[in-house]
């Protein structure tokens, strides 16, 4: 196969917009595979978290500190929080990997289905898993030593995970390869995670502000509500904060691989055509 040519350099322009258009075209998808493997196993430990936390008490009735303690504390709820942080792990790692599968098949001019996608996605859970872990000590242990070093180190491997899927590099080979390829563009790199990070916080603060305004007027409005406010803020912000993190899981790991495309093309004149040949 022969590609087209590839841009002159790299474009934090071009990444956005293919970012915004993958999730424009693959909306539903994105929703379904973040709602599927996050956001459901995540709404049904935390339910049976909570529920094993508080004791079943009457109306009125206040848990002594002790029952509390010994509440939150006991095997069951621990065991539970173990399987939890475990799927948490797990279904995170197959969302990378399907996200990052969809995103640049849509990119390479195919379009991604369901099943597709989350075959990818646990066919490179397991490599993905050993990469996260991997990249989250030595980015911890770069942060303790002088917290430059750990911001290096991320940008350097940032796009280890699509290296991995796409390429099929192997774990050690997933980060030699990210480095490769984010060589003289990890300032951009930097400039489009700053610009992520501030987003999410900009859309949670708004949001928490709605609701905060929202509830604080309902109380204003019936007085009789105003000892419930604080638990149903607590209640709500909760719900829309996994709401966000969920969605914001796939967005972050989409424009990952939308830098990754930019990398392949700007760094190697890979075009559309070949880098869609990996799916033949």
């Amino acid at each position: 196969m022969t590609g087209v040519a590839a841009p002159a350099g790299f474009s934090m322009g071009r990444v956005v917009s293919r970012l915004f258009a993958v999730l424009g075209r693959n909306v539903v998808l994105f929703l379904l595979l973040s709602v599927l493997l996050v956001g459901l196993p995540t709404a049904v430990f935390g339910y049976i978290q909570l529920s094993l936390v508080t004791p079943l008490i009457g109306p009125g009735e206040q848990p002594g500190a002790a029952a509390a303690f010994n509440n939150m504390f006991s095997p069951l709820r621990i065991g539970v929080g173990a399987l939890a942080w475990l799927a948490g792990i797990i279904g995170n790692a197959v969302l990378q990997g399907a996200v990052i599968h969809a995103t640049v098949s849509d990119l390479s001019g195919r379009r991604p289905t369901f099943g597709e996608c989350l075959g990818a996605g646990f066919r490179f859970f397991l490599p993905l898993v050993l990469i996260g872990i991997i990249f989250a000590i030595c980015f911890v242990f770069g942060l303790l030593v002088f917290v430059v070093p750990g911001v290096l180190l991320a940008l350097a491997w940032f796009v280890a995970a699509p290296a991995e899927v796409m390429e099929r590099t192997g774990i050690f080979g997933a980060f030699g390869r990210s480095v490769e390829l984010t060589r003289n563009h990890r300032g951009a790199i930097f400039a489009l995670a700053i610009a992520f990070v501030f987003a999410q916080w900009v859309a949670q603060t708004l949001i928490s502000g709605v609701l905060g305004i929202g509830i604080g007027a309902s109380a204003a409005a019936t007085p009789t509500l105003a000892g419930n406010g604080f638990q149903s803020l607590f209640v709500m912000q909760t719900i829309t904060g996994l709401v966000l993190a969920t969605l914001f899981a796939s967005i972050g790991q989409a424009g990952i691989a939308s830098i990754y495309f930019e990398l392949r093309q700007a760094k190697e004149g890979v075009g559309v055509e070949q880098l869609a040949s990996v799916f033949d």
